[in-house]
């Protein structure tokens, strides 16, 4: 069944074309019609993916109707360099072919999770995340208005410093005279556990907008890269300072708001997709608000719709 709250959204910190071949970053943007990504749990580029792509194309089948997957079209990414990481990408695959209310039906459900495979569905315009940094470093406790006083600490901090409001006017493609106003009030913190060893435990602190400014991928980067130089100022807590450490990046669902081990999805119960490892799960632990930003998605093996997700935390 799809966990309560509908599931997690993914929090991809990368593009979705990352090491797709040139000459498919010439040719997939013209594909007509309507188009979007598939991404597979602990997804990895395949050098042969004919097996990847045929339970693709199954699960979608399922989702949109024989009907609407007679022309299904799934392009498997070609690598333009061999990266040496752990899972390299490319990670997406192209759907295409099929008429734009099926595609919109997969973006609506968002997540399937079967006994053959797990993945996601992203537009082919990729979505900018809602998150943005960690702070780290306070010496709150760690609870629910902890979290609702650091978004105040960082609203504030945000406010009064003219160069990150004004790189919102200055990139925006409409002049919006509110638009770095409504961005900053959208501020949500959501905190993580991080085990150091088996008897201390540190609190960091993920700051969220729910409302990003329309600016590119690469624009919203350095945008949150302004907010990674500031210090944010409690009067009794000492001040946090954003992780400099290396970024978090899930191996499961590719968000980079959490390390593998804190991935919520193979926590949900019922989860098809593959489980963290022992070694991913070491040293760390899951905080419940982290699941805060949530969708629907299709979970078992009759690929149900999910029902609408509601913030939390």
């Amino acid at each position: 069944a799809t966990p309560v709250g509908g599931f997690p959204v993914p929090q991809l910190g990368q593009s979705t074309w990352r090491n797709i071949s040139l000459i498919l970053k010439e040719k997939w943007p013209q594909k007509e019609g309507a188009k979007a990504w598939v991404r597979t749990y602990r997804a990895k580029h395949e050098s042969n993916a004919q097996g990847t792509v045929a339970k693709l194309k199954d699960a979608i089948t399922k989702i949109v109707g024989d009907s609407d997957a007679e022309t299904l079209v799934v392009s498997t990414p070609t690598a333009e360099v061999e990266l040496i990481e752990r899972l390299p990408p490319p990670w997406h695959y192209l759907i295409s072919g099929i008429p734009p209310e099926a595609i919109q039906r997969l973006l609506h459900l968002q997540v399937c999770s079967s006994a053959d495979i797990t993945c996601f569905f992203v537009p082919f315009e990729q979505p900018l995340p809602t998150y943005a940094f960690t702070l780290e470093n306070f010496s709150f406790p760690d609870s629910d208005s902890t979290n609702h006083e650091i978004a105040m600490i960082v609203k504030n901090t945000i406010r009064s410093n003219p160069d990150v409001m004004q790189y919102i006017h200055d990139n925006i493609p409409l002049p919006d005279a509110e638009a770095a106003l409504r961005t900053v009030a959208s501020v949500r913190v959501s905190s993580l556990s991080l085990a150091l060893s088996k008897s201390v435990k540190e609190t960091v602190w993920n700051v969220y907008f729910d409302c990003p400014p329309a600016l590119t991928l690469k624009q919203y980067f350095v945008w949150t890269n302004l907010m990674r130089s500031l210090f944010y100022v409690s009067e009794d807590y000492g001040y946090g300072t954003a992780r400099q450490d290396a970024q978090f990046v899930c191996m499961g669902c590719k968000s980079f708001d959490h390390p593998t081990g804190l991935c919520p999805f193979p926590k949900i119960h019922g989860w098809f997709g593959p489980s963290a490892s022992d070694k991913d799960n070491y040293n760390v632990t899951l905080d419940n608000r982290t699941m805060t930003s949530h969708g629907r998605g299709a979970f078992n093996g009759n690929m149900s719709r999910g029902g609408r997700g509601l913030p939390r935390g």
